[in-house]
């Protein structure tokens, strides 16, 4: 019975080893972007697109785990989205209508 309690913990100490993820993601202190560094590239990009001038006041911003961070910023008749990466660099930026 010892010996069927030892493969069977040995095999399932094996399986969550190996489905675990063992890799570390490494980012340099200086490359992590703050909420106001990425609602400031926002900004820029509808100004740079669309040459509307939007507000800090008036951004929604959201990020979930490593994802890119969608940055939604209103303006007088529409509204923007805005995609930008972990390392500040614009994906997209789209235009809607209220």
């Amino acid at each position: 019975m010892t010996k069927l309690k030892k493969i069977i913990f040995l095999s399932i100490l094996i399986c969550v080893v190996s489905c675990s993820s063992t890799g570390v993601r490494k980012i340099k202190e200086s490359e992590v972007l703050g909420k106001d560094e990425v609602i400031q590239i926002g900004i820029q990009g509808v100004e740079k697109k669309y040459g509307e001038t939007v507000y800090s006041e008036s951004v929604g911003i959201y990020k979930k785990g490593y994802r890119d961070w969608k940055v939604i910023l209103y303006g007088k008749s529409d509204f923007y989205l805005v995609f930008v990466s972990e390392d500040g660099k614009i994906i997209s930026v789209e235009k809607g209508s209220y």
